[in-house]
This record gives structure tokens, C-alpha cells and sequence, in this order.
């Protein structure tokens, strides 16, 4: 447990209603960028009252991250994740408000299988490419795939199987939303990606309503157009 008042700022709470909050556990996020999946159940999605149930539910497997049961109440919850609590019929996406919260996104089941990563680093063997993403998975692809995946573009994967379905660029007028800086939380057309010398990040200007913008490449997470179908 942690007092809420030193709750990241991910942690849609209020600060002095109550002194204690679940504390993360290490895991695929971090935590400054995450959520445990046991305060989302029972102040997000409301499926549970309290603690006690919360802990009853996970313990039965009724709830799934991205495709896969969890059982500790901790578990850090990041964006992009999907919650899905197939006895009910909820589903939910993981995403960012205005003010850097992170906040569940109700969507159809038909979308739970379904989820875009971003891809941060990738390592070339042999036969193949060793492919790492914002959520801390390992997806390995051939050669002949991985050659044109570049870090800051993201991937649409079925979960939990981790197939990639497609691959969405991070490029000029793609779709993107905002997961950091002063417009975390909006949506944006990418309009340039800057390249910068290697001792700095890239950058990319963006567009929102009629106003450009420079944000880093790290903060710019690629949706894709109409073709993608993730709600987000």
C-alpha cells in the first residue's frame, strides 16, 4: 500500500479522501505510467464495491488482461491494455484523459482480441528480429517483416496470441495519440518527423484542429487510419 497523496499522477483519485492506495507491482509497465488493475475494477469499471470483492473476482479468473487472467489485485494496467470481464459482457481499452490519467474506454467485444503496440527497440538475429513494445512484450517476426518496422511505429497484434495483423508507420498524416508532454490525451495528425542527431530525440510535428505543434517521437503513438479498427 501507498498514501494517496504520493499516487502517480495515472491515478484518477481523490488525493484526501482516504490515507492508503494499492501500490504497484512491478511488472510490463511502469509505474509512473500505469494503474493497478484492483483500483480500476472497483473505481473505473465498477464491476466490484470494494477490496474484498475485487479480490474475490481476480481469484476466479473473471477478469482478463489482454486475453490472459490475472489474479493480483497490483497488477500494473498501462495504455492500450484491454480488460475484458467476459461474465458481464464488459470490455475496456486503457487510455489517457486530458490530464494524463488513465482512464478505461468501453468497447465491443469484437475489439478485445484486438491491440496496438508501439515498438520501442528491435534486435536483429539470425533468421529473424526480436521486436520489444511499450508493454513489455517480446514479439519475434521474420526477416523479411521485421526489415521495415522501425522504433516509434506500432504494430496491430491479436492478443494474447501476439500475431502482428498489421503495421502502422510512424509517418506524415498518420493518426496519433498524444501519450505524453502538455497534450497528453488528444488526438493528432502527424504532419513531419524530424530526424535529430543521435545524442537527441527525434521529433514530430503534429497537428490538432487547425494548430501545429512539436511533441518528441516517444509521445506520438501511431494509430493508423481508417483501416485499423481500434477504437481509442
Amino acid at each position: 500500500m501507498q498514501k494517496r497523496i504520493s499516487a502517480p499522477k495515472t491515478y484518477s483519485i481523490l488525493r484526501k479522501d482516504k490515507v492508503w492506495t494499492p501500490r504497484i507491482r512491478p511488472g510490463p509497465h511502469k509505474r509512473k505510467e500505469s494503474i493497478p488493475l484492483g483500483l480500476l475494477i472497483r473505481d473505473f469499471t465498477h464491476v466490484a464495491r470494494n477490496a474484498k470483492e475485487v479480490k474475490k473476482i481476480l481469484k476466479k479468473k473473471e477478469v482478463l488482461v489482454d486475453g490472459v487472467a490475472r489474479k493480483d489485485y497490483r497488477f500494473p494496467i498501462g495504455f492500450m491494455d484491454v480488460i475484458s470481464v467476459p461474465k458481464i459482457k464488459k470490455y475496456y481499452r486503457i487510455t489517457y484523459d486530458i490530464k494524463g490519467r488513465m482512464i478505461p474506454l468501453e468497447i465491443k467485444s469484437k475489439e478485445a482480441g484486438l491491440k496496438l503496440v508501439m515498438i520501442k527497440k528491435k534486435i536483429k538475429k539470425k533468421k529473424e528480429f526480436q521486436i520489444t513494445t511499450h508493454d513489455g512484450r517480446t514479439i519475434i517476426v521474420k526477416k523479411i517483416e521485421g526489415r521495415k518496422y522501425k522504433t516509434g511505429s506500432s504494430l496491430l497484434i491479436k492478443i494474447p496470441s501476439q500475431d502482428v495483423i498489421n503495421y502502422v508507420p510512424l509517418e506524415k498524416n498518420v493518426n496519433a495519440f498524444i501519450i505524453g508532454g502538455k497534450h497528453i490525451g488528444v488526438k493528432a495528425k502527424v504532419k513531419e518527423v524530424r530526424e535529430l542527431e543521435a545524442a537527441r530525440e527525434d521529433l514530430v510535428v503534429i497537428k490538432i484542429k487547425d494548430k501545429e505543434y512539436e511533441t518528441i517521437k516517444s509521445y506520438a503513438f501511431p494509430l493508423g487510419g481508417k483501416e485499423i479498427k481500434v477504437t481509442i
